[in-house]
């Protein structure tokens, strides 16, 4: 029988994926650019260019454990973000 995880241990999984995300985030570039690339247990585990089709195909496949994946769109070119409150 496959045990829950808290809402603490599926944020701390995700934290870590996000963490090792960005740790690699220039080596994913190259290998990824201008894709939504997707993190569990500190691997890419899919990416696509649209960020639609990958979290479809995320949730169909990953069940529960989608809430630990770092989903994030990386590019070889900087990217400008505006934060709208």
């Amino acid at each position: 029988m496959e045990r829950t995880m808290s809402i603490v241990e599926m944020i701390t999984k995700a934290e870590e994926n996000s963490k090792w995300l960005s740790e690699n985030y220039g080596r994913l570039a190259e290998r990824y650019n201008d894709r939504w690339v997707a993190v569990l247990d500190r691997d890419v585990i899919d990416y696509d260019k649209e960020l639609r089709r990958l979290t479809a195909r995320l949730r169909r496949r990953l069940k529960r454990r989608y809430s630990e994946t770092a989903i994030e769109y990386v590019s070889k070119k900087p990217i400008n973000m505006v934060l709208v409150v």
